[in-house]
């Protein structure tokens, strides 16, 4: 099932939003899209010379669009994505999209 076009864009305005302009040189906020998933990622410059040149990307987030609703996941520390229980099913990612920057939620470290 496709995910709406409006909906990716809104979803990738937001990960263009969370980090400034003069700091992407460091880090960023990216999505990837597979099937009806969409992946918040954490995508971080090379720190250390003998880790190689390749940037690090960290799942923060997991939108999962059944159709008509979205769901919010969240990754263990083995990437396995657990459903947030306490967050209804959205007819829109832009909900969903506040709740990960919701103070006491545990997705960004």
């Amino acid at each position: 099932m496709a995910v709406p076009d409006t909906h990716l864009r809104q979803i990738a305005r937001w990960c263009e939003q969370r980090i400034p302009a003069h700091y992407r040189h460091q880090v960023r906020v990216e999505h990837t899209v597979r099937g009806s998933n969409v992946t918040i990622l954490e995508v971080r410059a090379p720190w250390r010379e003998d880790f190689g040149p390749e940037w690090t990307r960290r799942p923060i987030a997991q939108l999962r669009h059944d159709g008509t609703r979205w769901w919010l996941y969240w990754p263990d520390r083995n990437t396995r994505w657990h459903l947030l229980q306490d967050v209804p099913a959205q007819t829109s990612p832009a909900a969903l999209l506040d709740v990960i920057d919701e103070p006491g939620r545990a997705f960004w470290l």
